[in-house]
């Protein structure tokens, strides 16, 4: 019961959440983070991003048991109670923000309105309704990244908006793979992802345009922020690797491609939010 109760909880998405959040943070922070306010982002972060987790897999379950990638979920099989799942994602989400308004409220802010958009813009109002479902729903994550830097400082600058504009240019890339490798699937459940609407060809043009766009925002980034030559290094070597992924997927859009590239996407933000925070604490 408790391995499926963490299987709401999305693991994967959160641990990359409360990364850009740290990795934000460090940035913002000059290379310093109080293990207080690190602890403080990390769980009201955490909480949060379980929370949305646990209410996305709620309104979303009639859809998951249609989806042969979802279909074994703990809701669809009965192994949990949908209104339990309720109840314990809105108790975590309630969790969060007093830890959050511990740091200020411009985190409280941000984690919460992560929720929001996910948990309500996203999963109730966009994702049955338009192919945009996912490039709106980005901000989402974008949300990670404001709250690990308003968490440190309340100056303003072009470099945390430049970062969230990198995690809301790779939302579209990562899911749109996603979404053509289970292409069958979302349009069993009636899902209007681009994937369903445009076909494979063109979806695979739009993830090479979306991944473009991410590269180019974290070039950028070392430009207009505090970066050096490692994350430099670091920035064109991945950026490199997803692109050619992109390109590989345009000739041969398959199933198998299309995996590997929402894998390998997964591995580039992760990898590049690393190397970001890396480059500065070394400095």
């Amino acid at each position: 019961m408790l391995s499926a109760y963490l299987s709401l909880a999305k693991p994967r998405i959160l641990a990359l959440s409360v990364v850009v959040s740290l990795a934000s943070a460090v940035i913002a922070g000059q290379g310093s983070l109080a293990l207080g306010t690190g602890v403080l982002l990390v769980l009201s972060g955490g909480l949060a991003s379980a929370g949305a987790a646990f209410i996305n897999n709620y309104f979303d379950r009639d859809i998951d048991a249609v989806m042969e990638r979802t279909r074994h979920r703990p809701l669809p099989t009965g192994k949990v109670s949908p209104l339990t799942v309720l109840i314990v994602g809105v108790a975590l989400v309630a969790a969060a923000v007093p830890l959050a308004l511990l740091l200020n409220y411009l985190v409280a802010s941000f984690v919460l309105g992560g929720v929001l958009i996910y948990s309500v813009i996203y999963t109730l109002w966009l994702k049955r309704r338009t192919s945009l479902n996912i490039v709106i729903g980005g901000l989402s994550g974008s949300s990670a990244v404001l709250a690990g830097w308003f968490a440190i400082t309340s100056h303003i600058s072009p470099v945390p908006l430049l970062i969230a504009l990198i995690v809301f240019f790779w939302t579209p890339s990562h899911f749109w793979s996603l979404g053509l490798a289970c292409r069958a699937s979302y349009r069993m459940a009636g899902v209007p992802i681009l994937p369903v609407l445009a076909g494979t060809k063109k979806t695979a043009a739009c993830i090479l345009l979306s991944t473009s766009l991410v590269v180019a925002a974290s070039l950028v980034t070392y430009f207009v922020g505090p970066f050096h030559q490692f994350y430099l290094v670091s920035a064109i070597v991945l950026g490199a690797l997803f692109l050619t992924a992109n390109v590989v997927l345009l000739q041969q859009p398959t199933r198998r491609l299309a995996w590997l590239n929402f894998k390998l996407s997964g591995a580039y933000l992760l990898g590049l939010f690393l190397t970001m925070a890396l480059d500065i604490a070394a400095h």
